[in-house]
């Protein structure tokens, strides 16, 4: 595979031809953050207003969806039925909400928030503790000993949950909550905080952890065993995996700046590295990836942040080469530096947008 992979991109480079093709889901500010099997992509675009708003894009079909009374509306969750799920800010608070073509908009009460939803319709998220709801019941997750504060982030078809909780010195650690109804708490790479995002149907989570210098990295966990997936120069963040292990996130280099990633067949590769030269685009940011190997995110489109949905005209599947890492002489080179960098621009050293799109509490 890796061989097949080389020939591709060294024909690509010979031909002019991209290994991705890319589409730009609305010419206004935007993020792709969900997709679904047939290509579906939910999100937020920048309202008139310069509010946001919730968003569904369905093969070149774009529609905001119903804001109701609220005035800003985020979308964290699609299925394969299409139904949508985010969170409505009415009156200043979050409302989980969920969009069904069947049955309309249906808002929670305030203070909540849903995150993501499987192909049987339960939708996980937090109102302080992480619950599920399936069939209109809501029911809180457990909360392991010794956490306060709790949130869910991805669920799979099997119904395994994935999420992170606080500790009482305010860290927080990554949860995968069993269908059994158990939690298992996650450890990190080194450091003292980890967060789970998303979760395959094979139960392979992805998430990222602190490492023991500060730095944050991807990471992937399975039957206990968790896998640091490096970077691209500096801290990195994974957020979306798919059926094969495929897995996409952001990874910032080593000059500070932000580039989406996709990890296949053991590297971490740049997703701009997979476009055709002078293609217009600049990935900073990848959230969802389903069986196809379509990849949805955001980036800088002609120097518009905008949403854009990825498919490899081959397969359907990433047939691509790995690159190597930033070597580590290199890292040690520009740690100093990077770290005040990456601070700097992330603030607490969470993703850039990391509050609002992972709904850590305010107090984070």
């Amino acid at each position: 595979m890796k061989m097949l992979g080389l020939m591709l991109l060294c024909a690509a480079a010979a031909f002019g031809d991209p290994i991705y093709t890319i589409v730009q889901l609305n010419g206004s500010p935007s993020t792709g953050y969900a997709i679904n099997s047939v290509g579906a992509v939910a999100g937020w675009v920048e309202a008139s207003s310069g509010a946001q708003q919730a968003f569904s894009w369905n093969g070149g079909n774009f529609q905001t969806l119903p804001l109701g009374s609220g005035t800003e509306s985020y979308a964290y969750g699609i299925n394969d039925a299409g139904t949508v799920v985010g969170n409505t800010y009415i009156d200043g608070q979050s409302h989980a909400t969920i969009w069904s073509s069947g049955s309309g908009t249906t808002v929670l009460g305030a203070n909540t928030y849903a995150t993501a939803i499987n192909n049987s319709g339960e939708v996980v998220g937090s109102n302080g503790n992480a619950f599920a709801i399936l069939n209109g019941n809501v029911e809180d997750l457990a909360m392991p000993a010794g956490l306060n504060w709790s949130a869910a982030y991805g669920v799979n078809d099997a119904g395994e949950v994935v999420g992170d909780g606080r500790l009482a010195n305010g860290t927080f650690l990554g949860l995968v909550w069993n269908m059994n109804g158990s939690a298992t708490v996650l450890g990190t790479l080194g450091g003292n905080s980890s967060q789970a995002t998303g979760v395959n149907s094979s139960g392979e989570v992805v998430g990222f952890a602190t490492m023991a210098d500060g730095y944050q990295h991807a990471f992937s966990w399975l039957n206990g065993v968790m896998i640091d997936l490096g970077t691209l120069g500096g801290s990195s963040y994974a957020y979306g995996i798919n059926a094969s292990g495929e897995i996409v996130g952001y990874s910032y280099l080593a000059d500070g700046d932000q580039q989406a990633f996709l990890y296949y067949n053991g590297s971490m590769l740049n997703l701009n590295s997979l476009l055709p030269a002078n293609s217009g685009w600049d990935l900073e940011e990848a959230f969802g990836i389903n069986a196809a190997g379509q990849i949805t995110g955001m980036g800088l489109y002609d120097g518009q942040w905008t949403a854009f949905l990825m498919t490899d005209p081959p397969v359907g599947g990433a047939n691509v080469a790995p690159v190597p890492e930033p070597g580590t002489n290199l890292m040690i080179a520009v740690a100093a530096g990077l770290i005040a960098l990456l601070r700097s621009r992330a603030g607490d050293g969470q993703p850039r947008r990391a509050i609002r799109l992972l709904l850590r509490p305010s107090a984070k």
